[in-house]
């Protein structure tokens, strides 16, 4: 068993590395649309294993067209293409939100069947968001800078959606590994026996470890700077506590819908690791908070940046 999850954890990053540093940025969306289907596979699998209906095509279409807008919103895009951008009309991944709900209950409405009509809608509007909006967020992490002026990639997207995957995985593998020797103390045994306190306070210690090996790295490649953005001390302690947080409310959300469907593993696909979604569910979870923590603290000319809210709080304190 851990034989095949080193194999196949191996051989996972050896393809992220490659498709993110050594081919172009329009591979990444090939990536994310194959990651995008292997899960709603798996998850209609699990949905129609629980004995419910899901609607795969409609959900599938409207995830499309919901990565596809998230993409084209995307600055990486607007850089290369500024006609795009049309002031005062909505963003069309929230119009594809917007419209996901109805386009569902319309497909409830053509089958002219009430019984299980609205257990097959949510379930299907929770599959496009758990699969496709959370998803999206990955791919903005990536393609939320974009290209410079002489037409050159800007790296910063993907040098931080490496340190999002270092930090939520390390975490992943901390908890796992802590939790195997010294686990005693059961988190939420109800839906997932195995993990342990001891293991979350594991997966605290390892994904700290990494930010501040990362931390230490900038500091002394690039004067505290990982591409366009400062990586301040702060930040290599506050994000890695609050990916590992979100990252176990993932894990554990997963093993809620495994557990209410009685599966193990989300399929069987990835020996050692089980299916996609089993190995992207921390990830998942993580992912908009990673993005809303740069926005909000770190990318230039953000309204607030960590250490401001630091220097704030200290003042009121003292």
């Amino acid at each position: 068993m851990l034989k095949h999850r080193l194999i196949t954890g191996f051989t996972f990053a050896l393809v992220f590395l490659a498709i993110l540093f050594l081919l172009p940025a329009w591979t990444h969306l090939i990536l994310i649309f194959v990651l995008f289907a292997l899960a709603q596979l798996e998850f209609n699998d699990m949905v129609v294993r629980g004995g419910y209906k899901y609607e795969m095509i409609v959900t599938s279409i409207l995830g499309v067209l919901f990565l596809v807008a998230s993409a084209i919103e995307s600055p990486v895009v607007m850089s290369r293409f500024p006609s795009l951008k049309v002031s005062g009309v909505m963003d069309l991944s929230c119009f594809v939100i917007c419209l996901a709900p109805a386009v569902l209950l319309a497909c409830g409405v053509f089958r002219r069947k009430t019984e299980h009509a609205m257990e097959t809608f949510a379930l299907s509007f929770a599959g496009f968001w758990y699969v496709a909006v959370l998803l999206g967020f990955v791919m903005r992490l990536a393609f939320e800078w974009g290209v410079y002026e002489n037409g050159n990639t800007n790296y910063t997207g993907r040098l931080f959606l490496l340190i999002f995957v270092l930090i939520v995985k390390f975490s992943d593998i901390g908890a796992y590994t802590i939790g195997m020797l010294f686990g005693k103390h059961r988190l939420i045994p109800e839906i997932s026996p195995k993990k342990s306190v001891e293991g979350l306070f594991g997966g605290y210690l390892f994904s700290i470890a990494i930010s501040l090996i990362v931390w230490t790295i900038s500091k002394v490649t690039n004067n505290g700077y990982i591409g366009e953005l400062p990586f301040h001390f702060a930040n290599a302690i506050i994000l890695p506590i609050l990916l590992t947080t979100f990252g176990v409310i993932g894990d554990l959300a997963e093993s809620l819908i495994k557990r209410s469907v009685n599966v193990k593993d989300s399929s069987t696909r990835f020996p050692g690791m089980g299916g996609i979604l089993d190995i992207l569910d921390s990830l998942l979870f993580a992912a908009p908070v990673m993005y809303v923590y740069l926005l909000m603290f770190m990318k230039p000319n953000s309204a607030v940046t960590i250490l401001d809210i630091i220097k704030e709080s200290y003042r009121l304190v003292c």
